[in-house]
């Protein structure tokens, strides 16, 4: 069985830790995975999602299926806010589109 430890650590070292953090790509990952985890995608399966915070400071997330012999693609985009609850709802809703355009058997090999 896989646990998860909680640690105390002293401030300086927790400090520290926190400074590694980068709350953009924290932000941007989530949304990502949030379309991954909608599709149930694996390594074999070709998605692609990618989140950035655009010139204006809104969340873009670009969205990509394929089949797995490459010959259908789908793709499809948002835009909001920067935002977590927004961007995982982003991320989940781009996967529901994607899923739905798809159909049954799209991913099967």
């Amino acid at each position: 069985m896989n646990m998860l430890y909680a640690m105390h650590l002293p401030v300086n070292q927790a400090n520290y830790i926190a400074s590694l953090n980068h709350d953009d790509t924290r932000l941007a990952v989530a949304c990502e995975r949030a379309f991954l985890e909608t599709l149930d995608g694996s390594c074999r399966t070709p998605i692609a999602g990618y989140a950035h915070r655009n010139a204006d400071g809104y969340c873009v997330l670009q969205c990509l299926v394929a089949s797995p012999d490459g010959k259908r693609v789908l793709e499809t985009s948002r835009r909001g806010l920067y935002a977590l609850d927004d961007m995982v709802a982003m991320g989940q809703d781009a996967g529901k589109e994607l899923l739905s355009k798809a159909g049954p058997g799209f991913f099967d090999w």
